[in-house]
């Protein structure tokens, strides 16, 4: 990752802490060539002028042996358009919720317990929800790239107790 308008040894901080952002000030600057003092003076002036925005940690629900992600996407009526926003929004399961282009579209992406969990929720959602013309819902077998979330590429592996 090149930041522009960013010295090299900002950028080598930034693609050393991107995978782990837990590593202590000693040992970044030991991978970058620089003190643990240098590396937090930098790690403080990225985080004020908003270039961090902070460390989190990042739990995949879906490595839940029983887990089910799901994209949800509605269709619904101009004028209930906020109102269905709000539905989506009050369910635990649903995690975003995005507008997308097309006449009143809504794709939301949450992740269900169980499969039978997220039948209930979309047509609970569907029945008791004004403006709801149409509801579609994918589950998802498995994550092929997420950039933003840390997976460039996964390669589909037989789970093992499928192999011979």
């Amino acid at each position: 990752m090149q930041i522009e308008g960013l010295d090299e040894t900002d950028n080598r901080i930034l693609e050393t802490i991107k995978d782990n952002a837990r590593l202590s000030y000693k040992d970044i600057g030991e991978k970058v060539g620089i003190s643990r003092v240098s590396v937090k003076t930098r790690i403080n002036a990225m985080q004020e002028k908003g270039i961090i925005k902070g460390f989190q940690t990042l739990i995949d629900p879906t490595q839940v042996p029983d887990g089910t992600r799901f994209f949800l996407d509605v269709e619904c009526a101009p004028d209930y358009y906020e109102e269905v926003v709000e539905c989506l929004a009050s369910s635990k399961m649903i995690r975003q919720i995005y507008g997308v282009s097309g006449e009143c579209r809504i794709h939301a992406a949450g992740f269900a317990p169980n499969s039978r969990s997220l039948e209930y929720l979309a047509n609970t959602i569907y029945r008791r929800q004004r403006g709801i013309s149409r509801i579609e819902w994918h589950t998802v077998l498995s994550t092929l790239m997420d950039a933003d979330g840390g997976v460039d590429h996964v390669r589909y592996k037989e789970p093992e107790h499928l192999e011979e």
